[in-house]
């Protein structure tokens, strides 16, 4: 069973709810994008947040995290307004369709994307890891 929480130097991930918890996939994408020049950055489904708050720790860019999950949307929302870069991260309950049809003219320096579903694949035993929302086309 995976820690309610998951602490790192400067911020913690609380992840009690969400279905995708902190792992090497998520720290390596953070650690690892190029946003020290970035002034926006989007950050498709956030989950619980983590790699919109470990960008937001290397650059000074605007952070903006959507994700169509409500629960890892409610603890990505706790984890960046309980983070040192609570003003610069947004975190939305929103799928990307939706997102982008109400901001049909927003730009962003960097986009990033740490999908966590696939088709035709093992299942998780966890409903909520493997469940594909009804209301998002995918294809």
């Amino acid at each position: 069973m995976a820690n309610s929480y998951f602490k790192f130097k400067q911020f913690t991930i609380v992840q009690e709810k969400s279905a995708m918890k902190v792992g090497t996939d998520g720290v390596l994408l953070g650690a690892l994008v190029q946003v020290e020049n970035a002034a926006s950055v989007l950050d498709i489904g956030t989950g619980t947040g983590l790699v919109a708050l470990m960008l937001a720790q290397r650059s000074q860019a605007l952070i903006t995290g959507i994700e169509i999950n409500a629960d890892a949307a409610l603890e990505a929302q706790f984890n960046a307004a309980n983070s040192p870069w609570n003003e610069r991260v947004t975190i939305l309950h929103t799928e990307l369709k939706t997102f982008a049809d109400q901001h049909k003219t927003r730009q962003f320096d960097t986009i990033v994307c740490n999908p966590p579903f696939f088709e035709n694949s093992l299942k998780a035993p966890d409903m909520a890891r493997t469940h594909f929302p009804k209301t998002v086309k995918y294809g």
